[in-house]
């Protein structure tokens, strides 16, 4: 009689284990964090030179008679321009993510 009744109650245990910790029965959703790199954009602005030119009426004589003529000159001029640059860093963001735990665990958590 105690033989049998061990056997059932044992059998009774067992069954509670597999149904209750070895099966992955519920799936469970929780928060994490992720690194990920992502592209962060900044201008700048870069000073470069650029000759410009521009004309003058300079006189000259010949002979006692005042002449005109047109030279080109040339002026160097420093200009900014903006500029957009790149770099790569590191961010966090956060992610639901989802994992099978057994019955009995997650009756525990909640």
């Amino acid at each position: 009689m105690r033989t049998k009744l061990s056997i059932g109650i044992g059998t009774a245990v067992l069954v509670l284990v597999i149904v209750f910790c070895v099966l992955p029965l519920k799936e469970v959703a929780y928060e994490t964090t992720e690194q990920y790199q992502a592209s962060e954009t900044y201008y700048t602005s870069e000073p470069y030179t650029e000759r410009i030119p521009y004309t003058v009426q300079v006189p000259y004589t010949i002979d006692h008679k005042t002449y005109w003529k047109t030279v080109t000159k040339y002026r160097e001029v420093t200009l900014y321009s903006d500029a957009a640059e790149q770099t790569q860093v590191w961010q966090e963001r956060p992610v639901t993510q989802y994992k099978k735990v057994s019955l009995l665990e997650a009756l525990i958590a909640y």
